[in-house]
């Protein structure tokens, strides 16, 4: 697109905003014309503060947004799909359920959006600051905000309605308190951006360059990276969570390339201004309709095209060589390789037989009713298959932080399911199967279209479906905000529960597990030396179109059917496949069995944490995961060189 169609879509943007802000306006004065009090204090109490708000947060986001792309050099980069967001959002959450006051709930979304960028900050260094390793990393660590978030509501849901709806980015205003709260961190934000202008210029060039001129790259990019991050957390405690302007407005200021830093700093704030006062304003027309939808909703839903857009069109590096890729583990000797296993059979053991009874807790082999073994078939039977995907995925892209959920499937089940509940609101939870069935094949065959257009990039098939997951918890947002009386029953189901499992189903995962297992053995060859080099897999005659294709569909089925049968899952693809390397185990085949083996127990042990720990309450399985999961995220942090 060129600079001249660049104008004239934000000149039709801009044209757009202003019919919109007219007729509003006109409708909340028509509305109150019999009182006109009313209507004057509607306009300057509400609909003013409202767009004040829009226009302070949208240029507060589109800054972070090209802050977020200038450091990390990478145009998918924002605080949402950094996962910075919903570190915000995670904190904030924890401020409601511990009741403090406004103020340090603002505090508490602050530390979360600082913790998370913290923690993305040392992970993007030790690898260099890989454009797709670093997104992988905020997806992982965005998972692990909303799961410990989805625990928090899903003992508390009556009492998080009001979070529900601010969460969906809904900018509706009583005052000019939160104008008053954005402005100045904005303006001290932008001052010290102009003021270290020259520094972070620098960061356009290669860290080399810059170290060679005498400037300190690390330093700039900590120092751009911290002042991002104070942004976007505070934007987000007092708006909610907005996603993709922070990436289209500094889409389009790259089509300026010789203005200067600061310039292009105002005109992407100008540009996310306006786009997040567009969006607000179409919100408030729906309103008018009874449409009940907010301006955080509308950017989420809109931005996934736009997103799919720029994956196609952009040019991503390949990441690392797993060949390349050292870790500082030692092999474990026959010794402690059987003291795993020993502990394995206990596992299995104790979740088998421990229960409790009238006379308090004991060991039983009687399960008279199918309450035990059901739901330990089940989570055998789901992380094996995460699991054994999680190992093709990693071996396919090179990457160690590569997870079946990063392909959209479990996106794509949640969003179906979300809007049957939408739609049929008494629908039963018979009706969940199918429906996640239907928005997991339609997520398969997105991914399909971009692994047979893209497959000599495995990033772009990857950051699909990141740009899936982010359209999923738009919905999700949306569903919890409108105050059904059956949101418990889509937080249980997203929190990956293995309470009131069917034998049937358990059967089910099992022999999935056992049938799909030779199949992926299959697979050897070509994973054996993708890994190597695709230029070395060419030339020893794999056709790359073909099997980057045909692995991409085997790990979609794989992960699809887990979450058919418990619901989505994090951490357990990913975590599997690093225990079996942590083993000493490197090929392909023998990694195949142990990454299996690992990610059944490690699902079993959350199952089982998850039914003793909160007796008699129980803690969804997907949540313990999580739990268990972020060790080995930290682990993955300090071990790689």
């Amino acid at each position: 697109m060129t600079k001249f169609k660049a104008r004239g879509v934000f000149s039709g943007l801009l044209a757009i905003t202003v019919f919109l802000m007219v007729s509003n306006s006109y409708h909340l004065v028509h509305s109150n014309a019999a009182h006109p009090g009313m209507a004057m204090l509607l306009m300057t109490q509400s609909y003013l503060p409202r767009a004040c708000v829009a226009l302070l947060a949208g240029a507060a986001l589109g800054l972070c947004g090209y802050l977020a792309q200038l450091v990390l050099k990478n145009p998918l980069a924002e605080p949402s799909t950094l996962g910075i967001a919903s570190g915000a959002q995670l904190g904030t959450t924890l401020a409601l359920f511990l009741g403090v006051s406004t103020w340090m709930s603002q505090g508490f979304a602050l530390a979360g959006g600082m913790v998370t960028t913290g923690i993305i900050y040392l992970l993007s260094r030790r690898c260099g600051m890989a454009p797709l390793t670093l997104l992988l990393t905020g997806m992982v660590l965005g998972l692990f905000c909303s799961a410990i978030e989805n625990g928090v509501v899903l003992f508390n849901h009556e009492q998080m309605q009001s979070l529900f709806i601010w969460n969906s980015g809904n900018l509706a205003q009583n005052d000019w308190s939160v104008v008053f709260s954005l402005l100045p961190v904005l303006f001290l934000i932008v001052v010290l951006v102009f003021l270290a202008a020259r520094a972070l210029a620098l960061l356009q060039l290669s860290d080399d360059v810059v170290d060679s001129m005498g400037g300190n790259s690390r330093l700039y990019r900590l120092m751009a990276l911290g002042l991002m991050a104070i942004l976007a957390a505070w934007t987000v405690s007092q708006v909610g969570l907005i996603s993709f302007i922070g990436l289209f407005a500094p889409q389009i200021t790259r089509l300026y390339p010789r203005l200067s830093l600061r310039q292009k700093c105002l005109l992407t704030m100008a540009l996310g201004s306006s786009l997040l006062v567009l969006c607000d304003q179409l919100a408030l027309y729906a309103e008018s309709l009874q449409w009940q939808i907010s301006a955080g909703n509308i950017t989420a839903i809109v931005g996934i095209p736009v997103m799919l857009g720029i994956i196609i069109k952009a040019r991503f590096p390949h990441p690392p060589q797993l060949s390349q890729t050292t870790y500082a583990h030692r092999r474990l000797s026959h010794f402690a390789k059987a003291a795993v296993l020993i502990v394995g059979i206990l596992l299995v053991f104790v979740a088998f037989t421990l229960t409790h009874t009238q006379h308090g807790w004991g060991f039983s082999l009687d399960d008279p009713y199918r309450l035990r073994w059901p739901r330990m078939v089940l989570a055998l039977g789901c992380g094996g298959l995460l699991a054994s995907a999680g190992v093709i995925l990693q071996r396919l892209t090179s990457n160690p932080l590569a997870s079946p959920e990063v392909l959209g499937i479990n996106s794509g089940a949640a969003c179906a399911v979300v809007l049957l509940l939408v739609w049929l609101p008494s629908a039963s939870s018979l009706l969940l199967f199918p429906a996640a069935m239907l928005g997991a094949l339609i997520s398969l065959g997105i991914i399909l279209f971009f692994a047979v257009t893209a497959s000599d990039q495995t990033s772009k098939i990857l950051l699909v479906g990141t740009a899936l997951g982010t359209f999923s918890l738009a919905l999700i947002t949306l569903f919890l905000a409108s105050g059904a009386p059956n949101s418990s029953v889509i937080i249980s189901w997203l929190s990956g529960s293995t309470w009131g499992t069917t034998p049937d189903k358990a059967l089910s995962a099992i022999v999935g597990l056992a049938l799909s297992l030779p199949v992926s053995l299959l697979f050897t060859r070509w994973l054996t030396l993708l890994p190597l080099g695709r230029a070395i897999a060419s030339s020893r005659g794999i056709s790359l179109r073909f099997s980057t294709t045909l692995l991409i569909l085997w790990c979609a089925i794989l992960s699809a059917g887990a979450t058919l049968l418990l619901g989505p899952m994090s951490f357990v693809g990913m975590l599997a496949p690093q225990a079996a390397r942590y083993l000493g185990v490197y090929r392909y085949g023998s990694s195949l069995w142990v990454s299996t083996t690992c990610g059944a127990l490690l699902m079993l042990a959350a199952d089982f944490i998850g039914r003793v720990i909160m007796w008699p309450f129980q803690l969804p399985a997907g949540i313990v995961a999580v739990i268990l999961g972020a060790p080995g995220l930290l682990v993955l942090l300090y071990k790689r060189r």
